[in-house]
This record gives structure tokens, C-alpha cells and sequence, in this order.
């Protein structure tokens, strides 16, 4: 627990914290995720709010999340000066019955309900007819589907669920690890892709597209970053989605770096 205290108590640079306080102007929201410094998602959004604009809660694991209490979630978050999303299980069992999914969906969505979350991220099932009946559990808990943002990743790169996804009307978020690790470009060329992308997730991807800090990224994922972002809608979110303390702050400051030198600002 000490050591959990000390690492939550570090500031960043103040360097970095010029670049946090540039992205503060961005045309878009800029996000961190929830799991950066060794501790609970409330030591880390208590540490992140004074930085970002927004806060990705990640619940990751499905079981695990479950049991998440108000050490885990506290009332007090809602008071951080920040916007959520939540990023929704990688696990979820989707090849036993999608009323389980939809029942386990519904009981995380009611532990971070009082954060009134912007948006949910969720990665896709194969079968994309799974999506209708999902749609319904969202729109049942208040939750519109183009808030709920689909993700291309290895197992679907969204191009096979497309046609359900524009139906149903859900939203989606581009992963420019996933997208360059898995050679998915052809997703680029989807119908309406932009109208309904509300969120991107940069860092810069190995070559399993483990997620290292944006200044590895490489210079055609760099032009294509560039190129979203003059695309993107200015009510959608940026998520630096690396999660360690050293690697997120640095990737702030390459983003702010690059947010001037393309003249990205207000």
C-alpha cells in the first residue's frame, strides 16, 4: 500500500505538463486509461484527472470486474473534474449465449452508471447478427448503440459485422496498433466509417501490436494518424492507450509535439 501511495503521488515533468496542458485545448478530448501506476481504477483516476480530459475505465476482465466494490469504484469519482468512457470486456462469452453477455454487460454497466459515461468500447463478437439483441440490452439500460463503439481488432476487423453494425447503429473505434499489426486497411474504405467513428486508440504497436509508447510508432502510422485526426469528429475522444506511467506521459508529449507541428488546435 506505501508503495502504492508513493508511486500515485509522483508528478509528471513539467515539460509533460505543458504537453497535458496543450492537449487540454485539442479539437477532440484526449483520454488516458485507467491502469497506468500499480493500484485500484480510483488511484489511478485520481492521479490521471489532474491531466487528461478524459478517463477510460477498463474492465478488462470480465469476473474480476464483477466483483469490483466501492474501494474499486468509490461515489467520489464522480466528483473528478473529468469525462468517461468505459471500455468493455475482452472476454465476454460470446460463443455460449448472448443473454449471458447481455446479462453480464448489464450488471457492469450499473457499477459505473453514476460516472455517466460517454461512451462503451467493445470489441466485436465474429457472429454479427450477435449485435441486434445487444443493441436492445443498451437501449434498454438508456444506453443509445452509437454510443457503443465497436473496435477492429485481430479477431474481427469490423469489415464482417459492418453491415449489422450500421443497421443496429452502433458506433466504432479505430485501434491504429491493431489496424497496422493486422494489415487491416481495408477497413478504411467502409461505408459511413467516419461518420461513426467516435473514438481512436493510438500508441505506438510492436509487431504483436503490444501497445508501446507513441514514439514508436512508424512513419506510415504516423501519416495515417495525421490523416484521421483531420477527419475526426470534434465531439470524439483520443485514447492513449498505453499503460504504464513513463510510456503515457511521454506519448502526451509526442502527440502534443505532433498536434503542432500539424497545426491541429482550437
Amino acid at each position: 500500500m506505501k508503495t502504492r501511495e508513493k508511486t500515485a503521488c509522483q508528478s509528471p515533468a513539467a515539460r509533460t505538463l505543458d504537453a497535458l496542458t496543450q492537449l487540454k485545448a485539442a479539437p477532440f478530448s484526449v483520454a488516458a486509461p485507467s491502469f497506468a501506476i500499480p493500484g485500484t481504477v480510483a488511484e489511478n483516476a485520481k492521479f490521471l484527472a489532474p491531466h487528461f480530459s478524459e478517463i477510460g475505465i477498463v474492465l478488462f476482465e470480465t469476473e474480476s470486474c464483477l466483483e469490483y466494490t466501492d474501494e474499486d469504484l468509490p461515489p467520489d469519482l464522480a466528483g473528478l473534474e473529468v469525462a468517461w468512457h468505459v471500455h468493455l470486456p475482452l472476454d465476454l462469452p460470446w460463443k455460449t449465449d448472448v443473454s449471458k453477455v447481455c446479462g453480464k454487460l448489464k450488471a457492469l454497466m450499473a457499477k459505473v452508471d453514476y460516472l455517466h459515461p460517454t461512451a462503451y468500447v467493445l470489441h466485436p463478437p465474429q457472429d454479427g447478427d450477435l449485435l441486434f439483441p445487444l443493441a436492445e440490452t443498451f437501449r434498454a439500460e438508456g444506453v443509445n448503440p452509437a454510443r457503443v463503439l465497436l473496435e477492429n481488432v485481430e479477431e474481427s476487423d469490423l469489415a464482417a459485422v459492418w453491415p449489422q453494425a450500421l443497421e443496429a447503429g452502433y458506433g466504432a473505434c479505430l485501434d491504429i496498433g491493431h489496424l497496422l499489426a493486422f494489415r487491416q486497411e481495408h477497413i478504411l474504405t467502409l461505408p459511413r466509417l467516419w461518420e461513426k467513428v467516435g473514438m481512436l486508440h493510438i500508441y505506438g504497436p510492436d509487431m504483436a501490436a503490444r501497445h508501446k509508447s507513441l514514439s514508436q510508432l512508424p512513419e506510415k502510422g504516423r501519416k495515417m494518424l495525421r490523416d484521421w485526426l483531420g477527419k475526426l469528429r470534434p465531439e470524439s475522444t483520443v485514447t492513449i492507450e498505453v499503460f504504464n506511467e513513463n510510456g503515457l506521459f511521454e506519448s502526451a508529449g509526442v502527440l502534443a509535439r505532433w498536434l503542432d507541428d500539424w497545426k491541429v488546435s482550437t
